[in-house]
């Protein structure tokens, strides 16, 4: 692993946890302002929390197994699979509590998402396998950027129902 695989991912790390811990003060804010938190919004805050804790360790594991002397040609597939593995069951949950919660029809973003995060993750899936590259850090950065921004979107997209305060 080069020092500027290692550098982003750290930085990355660092972003995500960073997220992690202004989506708690959000939540603190909503209680300081009196709100309750629905199921909807334990729902978000366990999405934005997890979430953001699952890139940061994710970030961390090219970087332990460098510092275990394995070597790339085993770093990269293995921690492609180990991130493989949990998106693939975080995109499960995360569509079984949202169908859980907020029952009807998804709207087209929420869909997207799910598209593009389904083509992200049989990504790191192919980056396992060699194809059609050698495994490399280039997907496996892409795949936990592409997390982290859509944690950060939903976050946005969704702020106004963390600080809109309840009649």
């Amino acid at each position: 692993m080069t020092s500027a695989d290692s550098d982003y991912l750290l930085r990355l790390a660092s972003l995500s946890l960073s997220f992690v811990g202004f989506s708690a003060v959000v939540v603190t804010l909503r209680g300081a302002l009196g709100g309750e938190l629905s199921d909807r919004h334990l729902r978000l805050v366990r999405l934005y929390i997890e979430g953001g804790l699952l890139v940061t360790a994710l970030a961390l594991v090219p970087t332990l197994l460098n510092l275990l002397h394995i070597p790339d040609t085993v770093t990269w597939p293995l921690s492609s699979a180990a991130a493989a593995s949990i998106f693939t069951f975080v995109l499960l949950v995360q569509f079984h509590r949202r169908r859980t919660v907020e029952p009807g029809r998804f709207p087209a973003w929420v869909v997207i998402v799910y598209a593009v995060s389904t083509v992200a993750v049989a990504g790191l899936w192919l980056n396992v396998a060699g194809i059609p590259f050698p495994p490399n850090v280039g997907p496996y950065a892409a795949v936990l950027t592409w997390a982290l921004c859509v944690f950060g979107f939903i976050f946005v997209r969704t702020i106004e129902l963390f600080l809109h305060r309840e009649a």
